[in-house]
């Protein structure tokens, strides 16, 4: 019996609502999909829409009867791996709907499904690749969303390294648009998803390398950020808009103009504005690094980069294609330090006032050299660049692109600079233009840090440091120790915030603050037994001095001649005071003691007792000596670790 496409649609429901009391409808209608599959593979080009029909009903309801339709997905896979172009276009895309539904259900693994998706991309059909691209972006990613899935990544990754080495173009493409993508949302962030893409570089289509060269530059995220699905920007006439930053007139109706409420919708409105142009500051922003990142995950880059500059060197591609291979291999080598020599000299005939996009050369001429580039490689090239850019007769504009190039250069790489040159380019700093002698002036600044001694008296500033210069070519210090850490210690021994033995408590801070806090305490103790002492005396004054008036003069010729007798009995009275005071304090550091009792701070008072103690117990003297001299002579970071609080106090003492 032959169903309608309505009469389907109705089994399908009743079957997903009682499947054991329709089986046997079922059991009919997998028959007649089992004929109409031999028909078809008898006769492909004949008219498919009903086996069609059959196909999405068999998916919708196979989830029912699992064992009976267990050979339905192999049958479909195989018939699309076989007759992929000669099936109707209609029939195809109801065959990979049917696989995707299967796959959302879990009824079909993901490492079956994707090779025969990637492989499907060959087909000249633009809507099947946009939603085999969908479906393949979007079980990536749920297959990697609890937890990465090393197994299905590793063996799509490695199917695609075949699939971007194909011959044709348009799978090649489509898949390299799919790993860029898993990239840009974080799907895949490893270095396999890199290194494939990175093959696709040498692709012998111009498409393909063009598309591989922009993944690096950073150039493909900036153009798909548009049409991100996880976008919540709304709609696209709403993103065109609220990009354009508010004008001062509106700022000043939002805050000036208008009554309390509209005031308020106006800055509410403004806010917004204003949050959605810093996300977008951020995204472009965060595209910049992209490329870079990528970049680091290379495995040989020395040999990506060698191989690109010869693709380069004999390529007769667009300019612009050109342009790309440049500033990646100028990545390459800036990025990982690389030397390649006949880089150099092969931007040297593009270094020109007249040349298309020199500013993008230049760029890429500066993001190439590095510290390690011997300087008599980049002789030739600042020569070059000097002598077609910085000269009387050449425009202002083209003398400013070319002071600020040499002075990249020579941020870079110091020591391809000379004495000579350096002075002849700083003469320009009077210069009529204001741009050039800004230039100028940039370029002098920043030899004032790397080597004042080649600039003119005059030019060194105040106080510059003549010894201070660029290490010789090929010289490396090794580190011995931690950086800033003996700062560290000197402030610690100086007897800085923080500072005790901490050897033992691993920097966990209760030496140091306990040491601290019973200090202020003491201090505090002490001022209090000051003020006592001070008014204690200045009691005493008065009564020796009423007693002084009140006596007679035979008492005081008695006391002149007593003398010795007289300030004995002074000294008796002052220690009778002292004792009194003492008394006094030790009543009141005990009452704060009880009143603090099981806080903090005396907890760690009692830490920093029990320390003291232990350090007070009988030692032999020479070990205590060769202990002390032994603890003196081993670095701070080798005694204890060093805490969090101990790097910030060594960058404070640095000036970072």
């Amino acid at each position: 019996m032959v169903y309608s496409a309505a009469e389907l649609l109705k089994l399908q429901a009743n079957i997903k609502r009682d499947p054991d009391g329709y089986k046997d409808e079922f059991a009919l209608q997998y028959r007649h999909y089992k004929a109409c599959l031999q028909l078809f593979q008898l006769k492909p080009s004949q008219d498919s829409k009903e086996f069609a029909d059959c196909i999405t009903f068999i998916a919708q309801v196979s989830k029912c009867y699992p064992s009976s339709s267990a050979g339905f997905a192999p049958e479909l896979m195989q018939l699309l791996e076989e007759q992929q172009a000669r099936l109707d276009a209609a029939l195809r895309r109801s065959m990979v709907q049917a696989l995707i539904l299967l796959r959302n259900r879990n009824q079909l693994d993901p490492a079956l499904l994707l090779p025969l998706l990637f492989k499907l991309f060959r087909v000249n059909d633009k809507q099947l690749r946009e939603l085999l691209f969908r479906h393949i972006i979007a079980d990536l990613k749920a297959s990697n969303q609890r937890g990465r899935n090393e197994r299905l990544n590793k063996t799509v990754q490695s199917f695609l390294y075949g699939v971007l080495a194909d011959d044709n173009e348009l799978a090649a493409k489509k898949s390299l648009a799919v790993l860029s993508e898993l990239w840009r949302r974080h799907i895949w962030r490893d270095g396999r998803t890199v290194n494939c893409i990175a093959s696709a570089v040498f692709h012998k289509s111009p498409a393909v390398m063009a598309a591989a060269l922009k993944f690096f530059l950073g150039q493909d995220a900036a153009a798909a950020d548009g049409d991100d699905s996880d976008d919540e920007d709304g709609d696209g006439e709403q993103g065109k808009t609220v990009v354009v930053a508010p004008t001062k007139e509106e700022v000043y109706k939002a805050t000036q103009k208008g009554t309390k409420s509209s005031k308020r919708k106006k800055q509410a409105k403004l806010k917004r504005v204003m949050a959605t142009l810093k996300k977008h500051a951020r995204k472009e922003a965060a595209l910049g690094s992209e490329g870079f990142a990528a970049l680091h995950l290379l495995h040989d880059p020395q040999g990506f980069a060698e191989q690109l500059f010869g693709r380069l060197q004999g390529s007769r591609e667009r300019w612009e294609t050109r342009l790309d291979m440049m500033a990646v291999t100028s990545r390459v080598l800036g990025v990982h330090k690389l030397l390649l020599l006949n880089f150099y000299p092969f931007l040297q005939k593009y270094i020109a006032p007249h040349q298309r996009d020199v500013t993008a050369v230049l760029a890429a001429l500066a993001q190439a050299v590095h510290e390690l580039v011997p300087p008599e490689a980049l002789a030739p090239v600042l020569r070059q660049l000097v002598d077609q850019f910085v000269h009387d007769r050449a425009r202002p504009e083209v003398m400013t692109v070319g002071l600020k190039a040499v002075r990249e250069l020579s941020l870079r790489c110091p020591l391809v600079m000379t004495e000579e040159l350096l002075q002849d380019l700083s003469e320009y700093k009077r210069f009529r233009d204001k741009e050039v002698a800004t230039a100028a002036r940039g370029l002098i600044g920043a030899f004032r840090e790397l080597n004042p001694a080649l600039l003119n008296k005059r030019d060194r500033g105040r106080g510059a440091d003549l010894a201070a210069a660029p290490a010789s070519y090929g010289a490396s210090a090794a580190a011995e120790r931690l950086e800033g850490a003996e700062l560290l210690e000197a402030d610690l021994a100086r007897g800085g915030a923080g500072s005790g033995d901490d050897s033992e408590d691993y920097g966990l801070g209760f030496d140091g603050s306990s040491s601290e806090e019973g200090g202020s305490e003491d201090e505090g103790s002490a001022g209090e037994g000051g003020e006592v002492e001070g008014e204690g005396g200045s009691d005493s004054g008065a009564v020796e001095s009423e007693g002084a008036g009140q006596g007679s003069g035979s008492e005081q010729e008695e006391d002149d001649e007593d003398e010795d007798d007289g300030s004995g009995s002074e000294h008796g009275s002052d220690d009778e005071d002292a004792a009194q005071q003492q008394q006094q304090l030790g009543s009141a550091a005990k009452k704060q003691q009880q009143q603090q009792e099981g806080s903090l701070a005396s907890l760690k008072k009692q830490l920093a007792a029990a320390k003291a103690a232990k350090e007070q117990q009988p030692q032999d003297g020479g070990g205590a000596e060769a202990a002390a001299a032994l603890a003196a002579s081993v670095p701070i970071e080798m005694t204890r670790i060093l805490t969090e609080d101990d790097f910030r106090r060594m960058r404070c003492v640095v000036g970072l």
